[in-house]
């Protein structure tokens, strides 16, 4: 059974990573016509992707997503209030855990000179999950539509747009594509989902999808909201 499912996920990370090599070593033969000079160093570096590919995602299917699952289940018999704080406090730490989004405030710090510091940017972007998944919560409690929640947030951002520096922009709008990372989407969305079976029972679980977009969603609204008060310190 372990080995079928290890085999099922190497298939799976084959058949993900195969077009892009493909690609890849079609535009080396038709296009450049010839062979990379560091073609060793290339493959060694694809099979060290497909190990890594491999082991986080046969990782995630035999820990990370039962663990949400069961924590979800759990949450739908504890007190509002708590699965509240829960939430949030997965949020957070879901990010602080997250590669891509550690990777990214490193890179914004850097071709910023220092001027936005990758603790704050790190810490809104956390923030944001957080309030994200809260609103998630709120969505399955009260039956919510998600467009209830997606279009005022977005009339909301636009609007914050308008007051941030045009350098925030970029910014906030890749940090909500980073923070929807590994991490969140195979601890994070197995949570909602369970909570919402737990709750409703049946097909209801349906009600925790959309959880992903809203992560999207509420850490470009805190860069954002950074932005504006950093521009605002300055005229002061």
């Amino acid at each position: 059974m372990v080995l079928m499912g290890a085999i099922e996920v190497l298939k799976e990370v084959l058949e993900a990573i195969a077009p892009v090599l493909i690609l890849f070593f079609i535009f080396q033969v038709l296009v450049l016509k010839k062979i990379p000079e560091n073609i060793r160093d290339l493959l060694s570096g694809v099979l060290m992707t497909i190990i890594g590919f491999f082991l986080f995602f046969y990782g995630a299917k035999i820990s990370l997503i039962p663990m949400g699952g069961q924590i979800g289940t759990y949450l739908a018999g504890v007190d509002f209030f708590w699965v509240v704080i829960l939430i949030f406090i997965v949020g957070v730490c879901a990010i602080l855990a997250e590669p891509a989004v550690n990777v990214f405030v490193y890179e914004v710090e850097k071709v910023s000179s220092g001027y936005v510091r990758k603790n704050i940017l790190i810490i809104s972007i956390a923030l944001g999950v957080g309030v994200a998944l809260i609103f998630s919560a709120l969505r399955i409690y009260f039956n919510l539509p998600l467009a209830v929640i997606l279009i005022p947030g977005y009339i909301i951002i636009l609007c914050m747009v308008m007051l941030t520096p045009k350098e925030f922009i970029a910014i906030a709008f890749d940090s909500g594509a980073v923070a929807t990372g590994p991490m969140v989407v195979t601890f994070a969305l197995p949570i909602m989902t369970s909570l919402a079976i737990g709750l409703r029972g049946g097909d209801s679980g349906i009600l925790g999808l959309g959880t992903v977009g809203l992560v999207a969603m509420f850490p470009i609204a805190s860069i954002l909201m950074i932005g504006i008060l950093l521009k605002r310190r300055e005229k002061s």
